[in-house]
């Protein structure tokens, strides 16, 4: 493919026409599909991408890619959004990634009535590895609205982090209050907080709510100021208590994990009760959790009268 071609396609997100590439004297011969590679890949039916470039991207960028594709065929402004545009700006998506790339119609001014939720105003989008997605703001409220509470929050708390501010995520709330979905959205966002480290933590603190536990300070350090034991993930200060997200580990000296297991040595040693849950508590069994962290306080209470 010459430099010419070449330079078309990166003008289209790494995306050419099968026209635009015969007409590139690219030979038909040389347009192949990913279980036949040839000089160009198909990415969607009509439309190819340069074999070396795809075989150097990871997989956000291959749908990135998938994007520019989409967008090169379709007579209307496309933008990622929804579960892809939060795959693209690495916020944590709880449940099955998008199949296929989730694309939605950019104009203007919305229409009054029907479909508003599928369209995206101008102030709604950014780019991001050279094609159009939601903002941050956007991608949070429309993921909380079609996969619910608990994903709002992980995707929320992320935006957050990154730069989105409440004030970004609660004007895409009023403008979407109409909208399916939306209830779970506000209260998503009421609920985010850009503190939370991990999509573990941030699922972690909506089970605790679910389950109607206290709602945890986060990311607080513990220890006195000459002997600092360390920061906790979650810690309830009028039980004691402190809930740390993990995986199920073994723990060997001289690595980071036996670090971790001294530390929670030292909490347990200066009358902390420490509960670590993991991945499988808190998507399959909340209610175990929850019971956990009970008799913790209830631990704590004890001690106290004793």
């Amino acid at each position: 493919m010459d430099d010419e071609l070449r330079e078309l396609a990166a003008s289209q997100g790494g995306v050419l026409t099968r026209e635009q590439a015969r007409d590139g004297g690219v030979p038909a011969s040389q347009l192949g599909t990913t279980s036949r590679p040839r000089q160009l890949v198909r990415v969607r039916p009509g439309v190819y991408a340069e074999a070396a470039l795809l075989g150097e991207l990871d997989t956000v960028l291959r749908l990135a890619l998938s994007v520019a594709a989409e967008r090169l065929v379709s007579d209307v402004d496309l933008v990622a959004a929804g579960g892809t545009a939060a795959l693209m700006q690495n916020l944590r998506l709880l449940g099955r990634d998008p199949v296929r790339p989730m694309l939605i119609e950019r104009k203007h001014e919305r229409p009054k009535h029907h479909g508003a939720s599928r369209i995206v105003l101008p102030d709604e989008t950014e780019t991001l590895y050279g094609v159009p997605v939601t903002t941050l703001a956007r991608t949070a409220v429309d993921v909380a609205r079609t996969r619910g509470f608990a994903a709002g929050v992980m995707c929320a708390d992320v935006a957050l982090a990154k730069g989105a501010t409440l004030a970004d995520l609660e004007r895409l709330v009023d403008r979407s209050r109409r909208w399916p979905g939306i209830r779970a959205a506000r209260r998503a966002v009421t609920f985010a907080d850009a503190r939370a480290e991990s999509a573990l933590e941030s699922l972690g603190r909506v089970r605790f709510e679910e389950q109607g536990l206290p709602v945890p300070e986060l990311q607080v350090w513990l220890g006195s100021a000459d002997d600092r034991i360390g920061r906790v993930d979650h810690y309830w200060p009028e039980h004691r208590t402190v809930a740390e997200a993990d995986g199920a580990v073994k723990y060997a000296a001289g690595t980071g994990l036996f670090e971790e297991k001294l530390r929670e040595d030292r909490l347990r040693d200066a009358g902390f009760e420490v509960v670590r849950y993991t991945w499988d508590e808190a998507l399959r069994f909340p209610e175990v959790l929850a019971a956990r962290i009970r008799r913790a306080f209830a631990r704590a209470a004890a001690r106290r009268a004793a």
